[in-house]
């Protein structure tokens, strides 16, 4: 069973702020929990389109977080530009300006009729609530593929959506399957920009021998080509899912080297802003004076989504 998601960003994102504003999501283990729910173990991930508005004006975190997502992995990002509108205070009679998204559901709902019409997926799974997806469900019924509705809670969905759709899922049963869990930092430490003394993410891989100067060098090389390529880079996401053959296996041999390095004064750990606004630790490296290279992209205060 082939799964694909749809997600209504602005619908999703406001959900999960007035859920928790400080949770943080694991987008890749997100679409593995959903694909999952739906479709059981042997389902396969077919791909999750985030579709959203974007003003021109935006904070540079908002097009870092868009960017970052597009990175992962059978992640797409429909962007399509806000419009700015104009209203008038019914009490006081004051204009005001204002910006609104155009045409993002309509894209949301063309995008889903057309794959169910050319078998792209046998189920999909919308996440957002809103009643004016009830027209495009039908229509997808009518094709014989299912449309699964998720949202954070109970309150968020419509009752005339719900009852349309196959099934529904609530995103608050798998908090603990796609949390990112990340250290306190002390006020005081994160007016510095830096982790406090000792502190460190709660997983670590066991420290070897000190890597060689060939390896070490390899290692610096990828950070920066890292650096180069995307916002401020997490310690995660370096660990786990930059490719390189250069460096060792994802998981633990390169959780030993990203340590050495550190311990060595090579590298250096801070606290950045991720695309949501949330603290997440970022590895940056050092020149060989032990000064910290600077990021030469508009991008340099935000980081990628651990």
């Amino acid at each position: 069973m082939k799964i694909c998601i749809f997600f209504d960003g602005q619908n999703f994102y406001r959900s999960l702020l007035r859920y928790d504003d400080s949770l943080r999501v694991d987008y890749d283990r997100l679409a593995v929990w959903i694909t999952q729910k739906v479709g059981g173990d042997n389902a396969v991930f077919g791909g999750a389109y985030y579709y959203v508005g974007v003003s021109a004006g935006a904070p540079q975190q908002v097009e870092a977080f868009l960017k970052g997502l597009e990175l992962r992995p059978g992640y797409f990002v429909k962007r399509d530009p806000r419009v700015r509108r104009t209203g008038r205070c019914p009490n006081c009679g004051t204009e005001y300006e204002y910006t609104t998204e155009k045409r993002v559901d309509t894209r949301l709902v063309a995008d889903l009729i057309h794959y169910a019409a050319n078998g792209a997926y046998d189920a999909a799974v919308l996440v957002s609530g809103d009643d004016d997806f009830v027209p495009a469900v039908e229509a997808v019924n009518a094709l014989g593929k299912q449309v699964w509705v998720a949202t954070w809670s109970a309150e968020e969905l419509s009752t005339d959506l719900r009852v349309r759709c196959f099934g529904q899922l609530r995103l608050s049963d798998g908090i603990a399957a796609f949390r990112v869990e990340r250290p306190r930092i002390p006020d005081r430490d994160r007016e510095r920009g830096a982790l406090p003394r000792g502190a460190r993410p709660p997983v670590r891989a066991p420290i070897g021998s000190p890597p060689s100067d060939e390896l070490r060098d390899r290692a610096l090389s990828e950070l920066q080509r890292a650096e180069a390529r995307l916002p401020h880079v997490s310690r995660g996401y370096f660990v786990m899912r930059w490719k390189s053959h250069a460096l060792p296996p994802v998981g633990q041999e390169r959780e030993a080297l990203v340590q050495q390095l550190l311990d060595a004064g090579l590298i250096e750990e801070v606290e950045m802003t991720d695309g949501e606004g949330r603290q997440v630790v970022a590895i940056r490296s050092r020149e060989r004076d032990g000064n910290i290279r600077q990021s030469d992209g508009p991008d340099a205060n935000v980081a990628l989504p651990g």
